[in-house]
């Protein structure tokens, strides 16, 4: 039996400001650690947040460059979760408002790798977009061999996340899709879409079903990627193994795996939580915006 997958990416992008999402605390990669915070970034009782205008234009120059439609008016919600790296224990996000809908990126041959450049199953292939939206990144946590370090630096700085329809076939596609979107975030200079400081992360979904079987498979997440070559490398893996799964007759189940590069595989982190779960509502000291706002813009 021949089987079929489908894939669809979350992109993370850093945005190229110098202040943060919804404070004046700095950004800067490698600065030493906890020294760019405030009492925003920091969660602490009583620090309201004040929106960046120059993310929010560059949220919306990426829209445009990517043929979106640009919504006349925008919210910010409330994620909650219980999250180590975010002080609040909710993230400022968008929800169902948000700044950017539709568009797509064009996979070109030279996106592709090389080793596939010459066989490409869908020439000058458009990958679609469900939407752009504009959220605060969280902290970052550095495991050492008994214990676990935090630093806030990178907390509140401006992320704007990039989510794909599920219409890409192939690890490759996906390889070509990050590198078409990556030129042109650099190109438009809304991001330095460095992966190796995290300025660009993906998430990638990836469902396997029988060629005659039109509904899709269970949607499994592969998290945090932070290389375009490693994102093809865990989707093959990805699409192999539930391929044998479904042919032992196993049945699979939505959940969240990562990617251990140097063992080539993917492992099981947890399964997956539902939009339900992180119990979104409208973020009441990040207000509705209808064209220009009053913020900081830098």
């Amino acid at each position: 039996m021949k089987y079929l997958a489908t894939i669809g990416l979350e992109v993370h992008v850093q945005l190229k400001t110098r202040s943060k999402m919804f404070c004046a605390s700095p950004v800067e990669f490698g600065a030493t650690p906890n020294t760019h915070t405030c009492p925003v970034c920091l969660g602490l009782p009583g620090a309201l947040p004040v929106m960046n205008q120059e993310a929010l234009r560059m949220t919306v120059l990426t829209g445009l460059m990517l043929d979106c439609d640009i919504a006349p008016i925008c919210k910010f919600d409330r994620k909650n979760y219980f999250y180590p790296d975010m002080p609040k224990n909710y993230q400022i996000s968008q929800y169902d408002m948000p700044l950017c809908t539709n568009g797509n990126v064009p996979l070109h041959d030279l996106a592709y790798p090389k080793d596939a450049q010459k066989n490409i199953a869908t020439p000058d292939k458009q990958v679609h977009l469900v939407r752009i939206h504009l959220e605060e990144d969280v902290a970052k946590s550095f495991h050492f061999e008994a214990s676990t370090g935090i630093d806030f630096n990178r907390a509140g700085t401006p992320l704007m996340e990039i989510v794909t329809q599920p219409e890409i076939n192939s690890p490759e596609e996906a390889f070509a899709f990050l590198t078409s979107l990556k030129q042109i975030l650099i190109y438009g200079a809304v991001s330095d879409a460095d992966m190796e400081k995290g300025q660009l992360r993906c998430d990638c979904n990836v469902s396997v079903r029988p060629e005659k079987q039109a509904e899709l498979g269970a949607k499994i997440e592969i998290k945090n990627m932070n290389s375009i070559s490693g994102v093809r490398r865990a989707l093959a893996f990805e699409i192999q193994r539930q391929t044998k799964a479904l042919e032992r007759g196993d049945k699979l189940q939505q959940e969240t795996r990562g990617w251990d590069d140097a063992a080539g595989e993917t492992f099981l982190m947890r399964t997956k939580e539902s939009a339900h779960d992180y119990r979104y509502f409208p973020d009441p000291d990040a207000r509705t915006f209808h064209g220009s706002i009053s913020s900081h813009a830098v």
